[in-house]
Order: structure tokens, then C-alpha cells, then sequence
């Protein structure tokens, strides 16, 4: 019994965890904190971040000054030790990086996503020529393709160099650590990894 309330309070500790990221990053984003980090993701994971620092300061508050809130000591640890405690915190940061890889970074990058918007936005009928059309002056044209330079940029895998762009080798290294993981997971269309020479 007692394995099962320790249990139970381990996932009451990791829904905290990840509501607490929620409304953290949620709040940082709009108040634009670190809008100087070109790269979304890495935004989002330094408030994933942050969120946990909180919440691991929120508990070994709790287990040592809540002695007057008895009713809250077991979130800072009765029956549960500080490190278990941690650990819980520390895997629901984990998954609101994997969801915050699957959820708000494809609404803000996703050719699909745009397109199926946009066909929301304006129920007609489209023909291929005209989804392409629009992809390419509404997204492409529209500045997705600078803020992507900007980005890679900002990380360090492309270098600007008057108005030309280089890959540098730390963007190298990456494209062959993707290739190695393609030739372990193969995916069915390769032309993004191994692009053809455009003339």
C-alpha cells in the first residue's frame, strides 16, 4: 500500500512539474524573455529549464520551512526523500521538452501546418500549383526563409559573410551526425538529407 501512495504522489510531483513549465513558459514568452536566442527550441528549453530550477527550490522548501503545513510536507518529501522528489521534477522536464519538440515547434515551422491553415482560413479548392504558390509567397517569401538563416546563424552552423552565407564546420558535423542517425532509422524520402544540386 504504502509503495502505491509513494507512487501516486511521484506522479501527483511530475503533473506539478509540468504544469509549473506550462505557465512559466507560457508567461516568459510573452513577456519576451531571451528574444535575443534566434532558435525557438532552444528558448523554449532554457524555460523548461528555469521551471525546473523552481520547482526543485519549491520543494526542499516545502520539506524543510512547511512544518507548520503538515499537510504539505509529503510533496517536499514524506515518503518521498528529496531525491526522489528531484527525479520526478527532472522527468517531467524531460517531456515537456519532448512535447514542446512535437508541439510548438512544428505549429512554428510546419510546411504542413501553414498549409492546412491557410485551407482552414479560405475553404476553397486548390490545386497543387496553387498550394506551392502560396507556400512559396506566404511562408517562404514572407521572411521564414531569413529567419531561419538568422537562426543558424545565431547557433553557429552557417556564417554570413557580406551577403553570402557559408556552412561552417560545426553545421558539417551536424548534417553527418542526421546522416549516420538516417542510415540507422532510414526515412522513406531522402531528398532532405541528401539534397540534389539545384542548377
Amino acid at each position: 500500500m504504502k509503495q502505491i501512495e509513494k507512487l501516486i504522489k511521484i506522479f501527483i510531483l511530475f503533473i506539478f512539474g509540468c504544469i509549473l513549465t506550462t505557465i512559466t513558459t507560457s508567461i516568459l514568452l510573452r513577456l519576451n524573455i531571451f528574444v535575443s536566442i534566434q532558435a525557438y527550441i532552444y528558448r523554449l528549453l532554457i524555460f523548461d529549464f528555469i521551471s525546473l530550477i523552481i520547482g526543485c527550490l519549491f520543494v526542499y522548501i516545502i520539506k524543510f520551512k512547511a512544518y507548520k503545513l503538515k499537510w504539505l510536507t509529503w510533496v517536499g518529501g514524506e515518503g518521498l526523500d528529496l531525491i526522489t522528489s528531484y527525479l520526478s521534477l527532472i522527468i517531467s522536464a524531460l517531456f515537456m521538452a519532448l512535447f514542446f519538440s512535437l508541439g510548438p515547434m512544428v505549429i512554428e515551422r510546419s510546411y504542413t501546418v501553414y498549409s492546412l491553415a491557410y485551407m482552414t482560413d479560405n475553404d476553397e479548392l486548390y490545386s497543387y500549383q496553387d498550394i506551392r504558390n502560396q507556400f512559396v509567397k506566404g511562408y517562404v517569401d514572407k521572411g521564414a526563409t531569413q529567419k531561419r538563416l538568422n537562426e543558424q546563424v545565431n547557433i553557429g552552423n552557417i556564417e554570413k559573410d557580406g551577403e553570402t552565407y557559408r556552412i561552417t564546420e560545426k553545421g558539417k558535423k551536424l548534417i553527418n551526425l542526421f546522416r549516420f542517425i538516417e542510415i540507422i532509422f532510414p526515412v522513406p524520402d531522402k531528398s532532405s538529407i541528401y539534397p540534389e544540386k539545384l542548377e
